[in-house]
């Protein structure tokens, strides 16, 4: 059968298909209109006390049952659901479709529906209840009918449609005559129209009623607008009704709500992963809890910029930056702005990204907790940097997407969990907390019961969605706030605000907002949302072609529609529904035009992921290469090797032998030879040009030598000396292909313990780089010519040499050079007996922090004191050393060391306990590579379980190699405790 409708705003009937059913008077006709209208389940008693409310129960409800069967005979009743205790009749209905225009707020269709007020005129017989509650359903239509019809009027005035709105005016003021701003405005339309006379006499009429009905007199405005129209006056143009306000509460709510376990979790952690859906209040959390902490906010599309929400942070922050002693120029090599004019000294490759990590922290210590927002889109570098936060202790909150987490934030993740951070899930909203939300926004002790119901169950209770559920009917009309309270159309004619209908998706709800606004402003936030943060209305203009002075004025109008707030988005969400509607020409434009303006002023990895999102690959790959050159020269090699790898599918030609040459070389300088290998086999497959087939030798000589392939090394070497020929000589400086070929050719001699030859390689380099006045290539020269004079035995060369490169080295800011040189120089002082010489050089390199020769250097010192009897300082270093050292053999003779001390000075057990540790550093190296003085100090201070454990290590001693004076002290120790000498 087909689809019935039952009509009660005209002529009550019922249309099945083509065919019109008149509605006839009688009680199982009046049964199923009732039931048509609540639309959802009804209880039989109620219905039954509706219908015949004198009657006993049981008479009313057999009433019932009968009139249920009478109605099951109609032929448009097909649809009716009887169960034993309710019943229910789908069927559509005018007033349904009535409702449901009101809820999209579609105010044309709500007036063509609405043709005549609710069942007018229809009899009711003996049924005075049903007769009232359709009295007080047509009175609640009649009402939402004129709202909506003044609404469409009003646009069809703007639309210059006057007769049409003539019309719908005088419609309203036919059912209630003394609306004196609705006669206002039918005199206004039905003049334009052309109408004049009927409008004077319809105001006449108005004045007589409003004499009789009120005793008043027309307002002065009504008055002169009758006097213009007798004069037949050009009427004063009416301003255009401005757009439906939001309310500010609603734009920035005033309280977060339903989070209060959650707050209270919040203070109470140091360490914190906070995750939930878009929208649900992450961020909105972190801040309410803790207003004062930073929030370091990541950003999409910059997942390949290291350290980005950091550096941004920093730089916003320059000046409440703390003293950093030597690390400020760790800083400075990532973030010039910190200390402008300062130029930082190279990098150690193996020391520079922990220095970096501690610079950092240091730099961000002041600050207190940290707030990390968005971690899904964190760069490795920044989460890396939080794991080293958290193991310093330093208060942090995080926040990310629960289903949005990339392989990166899950294995960092992991790493917080199995360290001590806990993990927070924020669920959306209840009910009761939308309730109580809606409740603040209007300021009121409690917010509408059925409103807040149907705002959660459209929104699944979250915050961001509801809110713009709001905003959204706000700009609609749909919602109005008028005298400290909100109402809408449906207020009095709904059981459930099921007719208010909303964009199904937040996009569409952008969408919407966004065509609201003027073309200037849309063109700004669009803009803006290819921007992402930080869009200054500088740069805005240059991107969209507007004036800075329109660019403000779409960027208020934006935050007048909630759209952005200061330089920001409101939302994510918000950003990224503006930028998915852009077309992908467009979209490629915008970047472009923000690429060129960016460029020079922002990060080169920004500028050059909007270049490859513009498609400008060759740009793209040009920016990436600076960027990676960036961190190559501070020695941050990984996070050059991401930018390099994310450059390497994109290049071609030369820029894809610059990529791979620098990526063998950052891959060399991490110790990962093979895969540096094969990026040198890829170049070189390649025929490459003559320059870069020389660099990549260097690099490939490098990484022989590293891995002890001497020979092969050489070779590389050999050839890469070849090609220089035929290259245009260059200055000698660090960094120079001449100066890396030396240096390879005097590291191999120095290998093959060759050490008058490495000696003799360096030394005609020193009068040329001597000439050009202190530098860093002077320096390593010294270092290495130092390290070969005193492995010859000769420190009366070695001495001088090693005090000029701790000289230059100081006068040049090359710290690993200087912790190099006071190191061997302080060594071969030692030797001489002349300890006190080098304390001083040695105690300022350890101050200037850590670098790869940090640990020996800081192991001779502790040595040298204990030489001179100095023991507690000593005791402090090895202590220290013991601690902290990475490098197991040096932790195992700190302990050693302590054992003896603590022994000499009566403490046995603090000496028993510090000579198990030595063991357990030592017996996790090879025993041949164990050092020969610990086992010297076992067989001296051990305990025979000691002993026992240390077997190992004592018989893989070859006592016959041991310089005379150490061998006689470890055969009288061996002799002393009974212990056979190893086998000859």
């Amino acid at each position: 059968m087909p689809p019935a409708c039952l009509y009660l705003l005209d002529e009550p009937h019922v249309r099945v298909g083509e065919v019109r059913l008149e509605l006839t008077p009688s009680r199982p006709a009046y049964l199923l209109v009732y039931l048509a209208c609540q639309g959802a389940w009804v209880k039989r008693n109620s219905l039954a006390d509706l219908l015949w409310p004198e009657s006993p129960e049981e008479e009313a409800r057999h009433n019932l049952r009968v009139n249920l069967h009478r109605a099951r005979s109609l032929p448009w009743a097909t649809g009716l659901e009887v169960e034993r205790d309710r019943l229910r009749f789908p069927i559509e209905t005018d007033v349904a479709q009535f409702r449901a225009a009101l809820g999209r707020a579609d105010w044309a269709a709500a007036v063509r529906l609405h043709r005549r007020p609710f069942l007018q005129d229809f009899p009711w017989q003996n049924t005075p209840a049903l007769e009232d509650w359709a009295a007080l359903e047509r009175e609640s239509l009649l009402e939402a009918w004129q709202n909506a019809a003044q609404r469409h009027a009003e646009a069809l005035q703007q639309a210059q449609q006057h007769p049409e709105a003539s019309l719908m005016l005088a419609e309203i003021l036919r059912h209630n005559l003394l609306a004196e701003d609705v006669l206002q405005n039918y005199m206004r339309a039905a003049y334009l129209a052309g109408q004049r006379e009927a409008a004077l006499r319809l105001y006449e009429r108005f004045v007589q009623e409003l004499k009789h009905e009120l005793g008043l007199e027309p307002m002065q405005a009504t008055q002169e607008l009758a006097a213009s129209l007798r004069r037949a006056e050009p009427l004063q143009a009416v301003a255009p009704k401005p757009p439906p306000r939001i309310p500010l509460e609603v734009l920035r709510p005033p309280r977060l709500v339903g989070r209060e376990a959650e707050q209270a979790r919040l203070r109470d952690s140091t360490a914190l992963l906070v995750h939930g859906e878009p929208g649900v209040g992450k961020t909105r959390l972190l801040q309410e809890v803790f207003p004062d902490s930073p929030l370091l906010r990541c950003r999409e599309g910059l997942e390949n910029v290291p350290f980005y929400p950091v550096l941004e942070y920093l730089k916003a922050h320059l000046e409440a930056l703390p003293d950093l002693g030597h690390y400020r120029e760790d800083l400075a090599r990532l973030l010039p702005e910190v200390y402008p004019g300062f130029t930082p000294p190279p990098a150690e490759p193996s020391s520079a990204k922990a220095r970096l990590l501690e610079a950092l922290a240091r730099a961000l210590a002041p600050a207190g907790r940290l707030l990390f927002d968005d971690l899904q889109w964190a760069d490795e570098s920044t989460l890396e940097l939080l794991l080293y936060l958290h193991s310093r202790g330093q208060p942090w909150t995080g926040a990310y997407r629960t289903h949005e987490v990339g392989p990166a934030l899950a294995k960092a993740r992991e790493a917080l969990r199995s360290s001590g951070a806990a993990e927070l899930a924020l669920e959306p909203l209840g009910a009761n907390a939308v309730q109580t939300l809606l409740a603040d926004l209007i300021g009121t002790p409690q917010g509408p019961r059925l409103f807040s119901s149907w705002l959660h169950g459209q929104t699944g209770g979250n915050p961001f969605f509801a809110l713009e559920t709001l905003k959204a009917l706000f700009e609609n009309g749909v919602l109005r706030a008028e005298g400290g309270q909100w109402h809408t159309d449906l207020d009095e004619i709904t059981q459930d605000y099921s007719e208010l209908q909303i964009p199904p998706r937040v996009a569409e709800v952008v969408r919407r907002r966004v065509g609201r606004l003027s073309e200037p402003a849309q063109r700004v936030v669009q803009a803006a949302s290819v921007v992402g943060e930080g869009f200054s209305p500088k740069l805005l203009a240059g991107v969209t072609g507007l004036s800075e002075w329109a660019v403000l004025e779409g960027v208020e109008e934006a935050e007048q529609g909630g759209i952005v707030v200061g330089e920001r988005f409101v939302h994510d969400v918000l950003k990224q529904g503006i930028y998915r509607e852009l077309s992908p020409t467009r979209c490629k434009l915008l970047h472009a035009r923000v690429a060129e303006h960016l460029g020079g002023q922002a990060d080169p990895q920004v500028v050059a992921e909007h270049w490859f999102r513009a498609a400008s690959l060759s740009e793209a790959v040009r920016y990436w290469l600076l960027g990676a050159q960036t961190y190559m020269s501070a020695s941050f090699l990984e996070e050059a090797i991401r930018v390099l790898e994310r450059a390497l599918p994109y290049a071609v030609g030369e820029r894809q032998i610059e990529v791979l040459t620098q990526l063998a070389q950052a891959n060399r300088e991490l110790g990962r030879h093979g895969q540096a290998q094969a990026y040198v086999n890829q170049v070189l497959q390649s025929s490459p040009p003559l320059l870069w087939k020389t660099h990549v030798l260097v690099e490939e000589a490098w990484i022989l030598l590293a891995q002890g392939k001497l020979e092969e090394a050489l070779l590389a070497v050999e050839e890469g000396e070849r090609c220089l020929q035929h290259l245009e000589p260059q200055p000698l400086e660090e960094g120079s292909l001449e100066l890396a070929l030396s240096k390879l050719r005097s590291n191999l001699a120095f290998r093959q313990g060759d050490f008058a030859t490495s000696a003799r390689i360096l030394e005609p380099l020193l009068d040329r780089l001597r000439s050009h006045g202190p530098s860093v290539a002077l320096a390593g020269v010294l270092v290495s010519l130092g390290g070969a004079y005193d492995n010859q035995g000769d420190e009366p060369r070695a001495i001088p040499v090693l005090k000029e490169a701790l000289e230059v080295a100081q006068s040049v800011g090359a710290r690993y050079y200087q912790v190099d040189a006071a190191n061997n120089l302080l060594a071969c002082l030692i030797r001489l007996g002349r300890t006190n010489e080098g304390l001083a050089e040695a105690a300022a390199a350890l101050a200037l922090g850590e670098y790869e020769g940090s640990e020996f250097l800081r192991n001779n010192l502790a040595v040298a004191y204990l030489s001179l009897g100095r023991e507690p300082e000593a005791m402090q270093l090895f202590q220290q050393i013991a601690h902290q050292a990475t490098d197991t053999m040096l932790r195992a003779l700190a302990w050693g060391r302590l054992g003896e001390l603590y022994s000499r000075h009566g403490l046995h057990a603090e000496a028993e306990d510090a000579l198990n540790r030595a063991l357990d550093n030592a017996l996790g190296m090879d025993p041949e590579a164990a050092p020969v003085r610990l086992a010297l100090v076992l067989l001296r201070q051990g305990t025979e379980t000691q002993l026992r454990r240390a077997r190992p290590i004592l018989q893989a001693v070859n006592v016959e190699n041991l310089p005379l004076p150490f061998r006689e002290q470890y055969e009288q120790a061996l002799n002393q405790r009974g212990f056979p000498l190893r086998n000859r």
